[in-house]
């Protein structure tokens, strides 16, 4: 289903459902650099029944072409990929969703490019990145406690000291350490079993090198620091129609988000998944269509 497009003079990985529909959506993967691949798996497909879904792998993301050395992967190198790919497409306005990081990068598109977006959808995003790491580390603290109280004191002490986003950011890796791949898991998921979620990714006809990719991609937007920038500021900005998908126990979209958009957003609505964390995509699935269908299809 997939295939590569050249744009701005390197191959963008890119699949398509529902290729025609009048009503086009735009998906953003997190992470930095997380891929498509979950969302391509069972939601793009669900969605493409009535929507023209188009999901991408980020520049230097997994199935892309890689980054080389010297080339730029900034802020503005995401957001003038996504324009030329509409544009390439013949889509005259697009909605687009973001989740995680990819909520930060759908909001400074559509903050860019107003003309060029009807809506804004956002699965359990990240608009400011302290807020973020605070709330993924005390989640982290509160989760192993319980397991192993020694560790989980050494999680506390990141929290007594006074960190800004970038090096809160740079805290996460520690955590993780800590915690382990399995316990990680578990910050992000409620009800599926980090196993099961874990299946998802295993795709044989990907080459193994490719999945070293994103690491490059992410230390470059660090690197370029913009995104440790709050978005809480520029929220009155955005006057199309947008939408916020929440996991009740997702630890990235902290409280304090929450409230400053829908407080400070025009036309804003929040939709809360009960028995979801991260990705509400994946653990409510049906819940999940039908409320991004009905917000794309009833505007």
């Amino acid at each position: 289903m997939g295939e590569l497009i050249s744009i701005r003079g390197r191959n963008l990985y890119v699949e398509q459902y529902g290729q025609g529909y009048p009503d086009a959506l735009l998906f953003l993967h997190g992470g930095p650099g997380a891929s498509c691949l979950d969302f391509c798996y069972h939601q793009a497909k669900a969605l493409g029944q009535s929507i023209w879904v188009v999901a991408i792998d980020q520049r230097g993301v997994l199935r892309s072409d890689p980054l080389e050395p010297g080339d730029s992967c900034t802020l503005d190198d995401l957001i003038e990929d996504c324009e030329a790919l509409r544009s390439y497409l013949g889509i005259q306005q697009w909605s687009v969703l973001g989740h995680s990081f990819g909520g930060y990068l759908a909001f400074s598109y559509a903050y860019k490019y107003p003309d060029s977006i009807k809506r804004v959808l956002y699965e359990a995003p990240c608009f400011d990145v302290s807020s973020s790491m605070e709330s993924l580390i005390k989640r982290a603290y509160e989760l192993y406690r319980d397991i192993n109280l020694n560790d989980a004191e050494e999680i506390r002490k990141i929290l007594r000291k006074s960190f800004g986003a970038k090096e809160l950011w740079e805290a996460i890796g520690p955590v993780f350490q800590i915690l382990g791949s399995d316990h990680k898991d578990r910050l992000y998921l409620h009800s599926i079993d980090p196993m099961e979620f874990n299946e998802i990714y295993k795709d044989p006809s990907i080459p193994e090198e490719n999945w070293s990719r994103s690491r490059t991609h992410s230390a470059s937007l660090e690197i370029e620091g913009r995104f440790f920038e709050s978005l809480i500021p520029l929220f009155p900005s955005i006057t199309q129609p947008s939408l916020l998908l929440h996991g009740q126990y997702d630890p990235v979209c902290a409280e304090d988000q929450k409230t400053a958009f829908i407080e400070k957003t025009p036309h804003a609505e929040i939709i809360v998944f009960e028995n979801s964390a991260h990705f509400p995509r994946i653990e409510e699935a049906d819940k999940y269509t039908r409320a991004v269908e009905q917000f794309i299809l009833s505007h």
